[in-house]
């Protein structure tokens, strides 16, 4: 069973609230830390020659089939976490969305601790901007470029954000990167 582990950013309540201000959703994620979300479901390839050589006509019933994905949420710091979390499982990968590295100090012993049980970690962020200072950050303390360099998400959120302080474009994970 593959395990993941999704980080929501290194940021308190009260700065994703601020962040999101423009937006009519609340987010309480107190209420969601440590949810465990199975996925036993998802679209199949239907390309004869891809190599992942899946059968569309294959489909088990949801009782006898097994989950290949779990995802498991937290809140805070995952350098703050890591130990409660090896108790069950270790991660396959670390997924930050919205991230802000460079906004947040507090990413410093998390991008340490990343690199140190080397699992593969994607962030995304709101800007361009974001992202280039962010890889900046990840370069300056692994001593390496990203392994997933800068890269429109085709999952970003399709309105932008509006009030941006800058005046730059802005996406909810507009763009992905990754270590």
């Amino acid at each position: 069973m593959l395990c993941s582990d999704l980080i929501l950013g290194n940021v308190s309540q009260t700065s994703l609230t601020k962040l999101l201000s423009h937006t009519d959703v609340i987010i309480h994620m107190h209420l969601r830390d440590g949810e465990r979300i199975d996925i036993c479901s998802y679209a199949q390839c239907t390309d004869r020659d891809c190599e992942c050589k899946s059968d569309i006509h294959f489909v088990k019933p949801l009782s006898d089939r097994s989950c290949s994905v779990t995802l498991q949420l937290h809140a805070g710091c995952y350098h703050d976490v890591y130990t409660e979390l090896m108790k069950d499982s270790f991660p396959d990968l670390i997924i930050a969305p919205n991230a802000g590295i460079a906004a947040y100090k507090s990413w410093l012993p998390t991008i340490e601790l990343i690199k140190e049980i080397k699992v593969p970690a994607v962030f995304s962020d709101f800007c361009e901007e974001a992202s280039l200072l962010a890889t900046r950050c990840i370069s300056s303390i692994t001593g390496s470029p990203p392994s997933i360099p800068i890269q429109l998400n085709p999952f970003r959120q399709p309105l932008a954000i509006e009030d941006s302080a800058l005046l730059l474009p802005c996406y909810s994970n507009c763009f992905l990167f990754g270590i």
